[in-house]
């Protein structure tokens, strides 16, 4: 079927996603977009296979994003073109124009409001009115929202355009019968090539706020990620009565933004792929913010995915507003009202806001943390109250000095000690659905460091072994005899190397038995938190604390002579989590699901220079076995 990709990617061409036809710039002249351009490049679908598939007619609304009834799947559809592209183009000087812009204070604005009277097929990625190069698909800065109903078929053609290998991870699905599904390059499919096509083809079986982004190197902090909405039948949804919008119009999502290709620095944050330029010494462009709209006296359901790249986390508030959290990372739990939440790396959370103050527009504040806080980071979107003035803006109060008041979730550090007046913490969740403790049959103790050497740089490691990605596909080659390949901290103690005196680098590979309950204690040995995302598995968060940098080290030895502390039944589920500085996290989660599942720091530079390892649940004979004709081949689409 591979092979058959190419000759069978031909016929709706004017007929997948959104198609960008007509733009004109400011004096009428015809513009041709780089997605038009490279998309005549390669072929489209077939009839055949397809004639049952859901695909987006031009610039139509997609059929599988409807309300959900059950035991209804359907077959959905989506053409992603992965190109380079650029913010602030030929077709963002349109958007400059004198009709579209107001003053305020001094400084420039765009209503976007009146950008709505602009054509829907709409080019511009106006991001901070800088230019720079950016990776995208279809042409969208974010990438464009795949909304389906659980339960549904996801089959996604990504056509490799660009000048470097990519993949597509579809985050907080557990790809349970498709393992070699999770677009991770080197552990469950060999890299899509420059000029190379690849069918990712699954079963939607996780509900909830997901995301999709790209799992190789540093793609997701140039564009390369989109929201994945994954909705249930209203009599399956338990907080369906809590609010009566759930729309497109309400996922927010959230990057630190860097310019040209260089991610060692965020110099800035976009919602949405807008937000005001806070780079230094640059030229600034009129401001154009994300709008968020509501009528008065509705409630809305709001779902937020922080694509967290750098050591970023980020809250979020919304002015005299307070928010009902009802999930996080796509897991219903039991409603709890704050006015701030905390995001770090990879975490989704929603809420339901109650429109109920005076017609007006308020101001969503996201506040960077961390490596943010250096360059003092923060940004703004409107919440728009219909009628209100769309240029009524009081920005008296845009500063990083600014914290907004209320009670915080899920806060930098959080220790499981307790709530206090001004903090939740995550801990103390309870998911909607109480299940019973998981007593687990085996516990893995492992550790997050980043540490500097002078004269080498810093070093990011996981249980003190910098990871390195083989050369082979670990799940397409499990067969071959490659545990020859792996490491993992006992292998290299048994070689006789002390990888906290030498510098260990390899493929770390920890081997979990299937079907078991199991627990990890994971640390953080260093002075930032990280956040820990893994493949395959929701886990329970049971635990979390911070111990201090003189007895972290000795984690394992203190856990088992007074145990640390940890929840029964009701503990929040999550796919996606921190671990504190100088502190720990513990999960709990049954290895139902075989196969080789990447664990790993979701801050961008750690990850990818080896902060991460990979779990071999089960043996090669438990593991699914990928179908000859889509497992990680590539066909060319020239």
């Amino acid at each position: 079927m591979q092979i058959s990709l190419v000759k069978t990617i031909v016929l709706i061409s004017s007929l997948i996603i959104v198609q960008i036809d007509g733009i004109q710039d400011a004096d009428g002249k015809r513009i041709v977009s780089n997605y038009e351009r490279i998309k005549q490049l390669y072929p489209q679908l077939s009839s055949g296979e397809s004639s049952q598939w859901r695909y987006a007619d031009k610039d139509q609304k997609h059929p599988c994003k409807r309300e959900c009834v059950e035991q209804q799947p359907m077959t959905c559809y989506y053409y992603m073109v992965v190109h380079y592209d650029d913010t602030m183009a030929d077709s963002c000087k349109r958007y400059l124009q004198s009709k579209y812009r107001f003053k305020l204070n001094g400084k420039d604005y765009i209503d976007s409001f009146k950008l709505a009277e602009l054509e829907h097929n709409d080019d511009c990625k106006y991001a901070d009115g800088l230019e720079s190069q950016i990776m995208v698909v279809n042409g969208k800065l974010p990438g464009s929202s795949i909304e389906v109903c659980y339960g549904d078929t996801i089959v996604a053609d990504v056509i490799n355009s660009m000048h470097e290998t990519t993949t597509i991870h579809w985050h907080g699905i557990h790809q349970r019968s498709t393992p070699h599904m999770d677009g991770v390059p080197h552990v469950t499919q060999y890299p899509i090539e420059a000029g190379q096509a690849f069918r990712y083809r699954f079963e939607v079986d996780h509900g909830g706020t997901n995301w999709w982004h790209s799992h190789t190197e540093h793609q997701r902090a140039f564009g390369l990620a989109g929201p994945l909405i994954v909705r249930l039948p209203p009599k399956l949804n338990p907080h369906a009565h809590l609010y009566d919008f759930d729309q497109s119009e309400h996922v927010i999502m959230i990057q630190d933004w860097v310019h040209n290709f260089d991610e060692s620095v965020a110099e800035n944050i976009l919602i949405n792929g807008r937000g005001r330029n806070m780079k230094k010494n640059s030229k600034v462009k009129p401001t154009l913010y994300a709008t968020f709209g509501v009528i008065r006296g509705g409630r809305y359901r709001f779902r937020v995915i922080f694509n967290g790249v750098s050591n970023c986390p980020i809250s979020l508030s919304i002015d005299n507003h307070d928010l009902v959290v009802i999930a996080s990372d796509g897991n219903d739990i039991e409603p709890v009202e704050v006015q701030k939440i905390m995001f770090h790396g990879a975490e989704r959370f929603d809420f339901v806001l109650h429109a109920n103050q005076e017609i007006a527009n308020y101001w969503i504040r996201v506040k960077g943390y961390t490596f943010c806080a250096m360059n003092q980071l923060h940004q703004e979107a409107v919440l728009h109250y219909q009628n209100a003035n769309t240029q009524a803006l009081d920005t008296s109060t845009l500063s990083y000095a600014y914290d907004a008041p209320g009670i915080m979730l899920n806060e930098l550090g959080d220790d499981a000690g307790g709530n206090s007046a001004q903090s939740i913490s995550l801990v103390t969740l309870n998911a909607q659905h109480m299940q019973p403790p998981l007593s687990p049959a085996l516990t893995y103790y492992t550790s997050m460091n980043a540490f500097e050497l002078r004269g080498e740089g810093f070093r990011f490691q996981m249980d003190d072994i910098t990871f390195t990605m083989p050369k082979m596909s670990l799940l397409q080659t499990r067969n071959l005899g490659i545990g020859q390949f792996f490491c993992n901290s006992s292998q290299q103690a048994a070689l006789g190397f002390n990888c906290k005196s030498r510098h260990c680098k390899c493929s770390n590979v920890i081997q979990v038995p299937a079907n078991k309950n199991v627990e990890f204690v994971i640390s953080s040995k260093s002075n930032t938190a990280h956040p820990i995302h893994l493949h395959g598995y929701t886990f329970r968060v049971v635990g979390m604390g911070v111990l201090g940098e003189q007895r972290i080290g000795q984690i394992e030895e203190i856990d088992r002579r007074t145990p640390l502390p940890r929840r029964g039944r009701g503990a929040p589920l999550k796919d996606s989590v921190q671990v504190p500085a100088f502190g720990y996290t513990i999960i709990h989660f049954n290895t139902d699901s075989p196969g080789y599942w990447i664990f790993h720091c979701h801050i961008s530079p750690h990850s990818e220079n080896g902060m991460a390892a990979v779990l071999r649940v089960g043996e090669d004979v438990e593991m699914k076995m990928c179908p000859v004709s889509n497992c990680g081949l590539c066909s060319s689409v020239a």
